[in-house]
């Protein structure tokens, strides 16, 4: 490869890694399970809680129990996001917010940064082989999501 085709190459990688960093935030926020599916390998590895989850069942599983639209609303931002690639791995660190709404009006339910690596699968597309959220501090959830936990439990 020519330096400029390995310039344009590393610009579209990083492009595709942010389509896959951003998309995670999109799906949780508003309920896509295909496009959170699509953003993890088979055999990817998230820390949210410990144990972490493992595998695409666990990592659904995860997704299927967490808040969406329209039944609560919040936001995940990111920013800051600082990615490396080496060949068909890479790694990404940045930081994050939840958005929430309070009986007060919208506020940060957490901050913290991630801790993500990724691999190009077979299909080329970029994707998390392992994401820890650093959780940096957070407050109580507001009563919407208290409720939807409480029905996950029962």
């Amino acid at each position: 490869m020519s330096n400029l085709e390995i310039r344009i190459q590393r610009l579209e990688d990083e492009r595709d890694i942010l389509r896959t960093i951003y998309g995670y935030g999109s799906a949780l926020d508003y309920g896509s399970e295909a496009e959170w599916a699509d953003c993890w390998a088979p055999d990817a590895v998230l820390h949210w809680f410990n144990p972490p989850y493992r595998g695409a069942e666990q990592i659904m599983a995860a997704f299927r129990a967490h808040t969406h639209a329209p039944q609560v609303f919040h936001k995940h931002f990111l920013v800051n996001p600082r990615i490396s690639v080496s060949g068909d791995t890479a790694s990404a660190d940045s930081l994050f917010a939840r958005l929430d709404t309070y009986p007060e009006g919208p506020q940060i339910l957490a901050f913290g940064r991630y801790l993500d690596k990724f691999v190009r699968s077979s299909d080329g597309r970029w994707r998390f082989r392992e994401r820890v959220a650093e959780v940096e501090c957070a407050r109580a959830p507001p009563e919407a999501v208290m409720k939807f936990m409480a029905t996950q439990k029962g």
